[in-house]
């Protein structure tokens, strides 16, 4: 069986592929370094070792050379992953079926452009029509077309999971339960804006608007959610300045962000991951039943569609 091994390689984790004994397996190791090379976080190319490891696992059990792929391999590759691959092991979501092909795909397609000379197969994986001047930065961009054509014909069909949202009965038990001042904020402009934690521990007071109530939200996951602004309660207006007043001006915190953590020897630094999972974990465990700062947005959202038929468009 593949193995995933972790090394680290001047300041940076690199991640490899080799045997059971310890042999790297040359092209895969060649294709992880050239996502790295074009730029694919560390998490990406973490995911695509782990996704190849599996086809290698597949490739070994059925004694195949991955240097012949047929696209009946790749059904029964796919067999393979939906009937769970191991004895005793989960089923796998079509989701997750379908990104580990597409690893795949993406590995062919990378050994298609600069090492097609080692290739025995009658799969195009990477067209004539594609071969033209292409740089490093484009990548994979042909996918749109002939080869995502041939993906999405082995692609399953994934069932989408309602997203899980907090009951009335359940907001109402939170907003009872005594928070400090910074979490009981935090809570409020998440349940009343719908902003991502990650927006929300983004906000600095230059960005408030008492006056209008109103939030400026500069940074975002996506470009339509960049700069645009969002409205908060009279009540919520007020326990912001509050919490300005006995947070930052009591305690004379140097930081323009607002969630600032409040204890231990990092007080006054801003509220990162790592503290606001803790808060929300505590929270869970104390009114039993599962809370996460996602979970507001999803409600907010679900309660705008039901009054007026829309959700959020970023």
């Amino acid at each position: 069986m593949a193995k995933v091994i972790k090394v680290k390689e001047e300041e940076k984790v690199i991640y490899l592929l080799t045997s059971n004994e310890g042999i790297p397996f040359l092209y895969v190791n060649k294709y992880l370094k050239f996502l790295d090379t074009i730029n694919k976080s560390p998490n990406t190319i973490k995911s695509y070792a782990y996704r190849l490891k599996l086809y290698w696992d597949f490739i070994e059990l059925n004694q195949l050379e991955f240097e012949n792929i047929s696209m009946d391999v790749l059904v029964k590759y796919i067999g393979w992953l939906h009937g769970g691959s191991s004895v005793g092991s989960k089923k796998r979501e079509s989701n997750t079926i379908n990104y580990n092909v597409m690893a795949v795909f993406g590995f062919y397609n990378y050994l298609a452009r600069f090492h097609s000379e080692i290739l025995d197969t009658k799969l195009d994986f990477y067209s004539d029509s594609n071969k033209k001047n292409h740089s490093y930065k484009p990548f994979l961009e042909h996918t749109k077309s002939n080869v995502k054509y041939r993906l999405n014909a082995l692609k399953l069909r994934e069932t989408k999971k309602p997203h899980s949202k907090l009951s009335e009965e359940q907001l109402k038990k939170i907003f009872q339960t005594k928070l400090n001042i910074r979490n009981k904020l935090l809570v409020s402009i998440l349940y009343e804006t719908g902003v991502r934690i990650s927006e929300a521990l983004n906000i600095k007071l230059e960005d408030i608007d008492l006056s209008d109530k109103k939030i400026l939200i500069t940074k975002s996951k996506t470009p339509s959610g960049k700069n645009r602004l969002v409205y908060i309660s009279a009540e919520t207006t007020n326990l912001l300045q509050d919490y300005i007043y006995e947070v930052h001006e009591k305690n004379n915190f140097d930081s323009d962000y607002i969630f600032l953590k409040l204890t231990g020897s990092s007080r006054g630094d801003v509220c990162d991951g790592v503290t606001i999972s803790a808060f929300f974990r505590e929270l869970s465990a104390k009114l039993g039943f599962n809370i996460t700062p996602h979970m507001f947005r999803h409600t907010l959202a679900t309660e705008r569609s039901s009054a007026m038929g829309v959700i959020f468009p970023y």
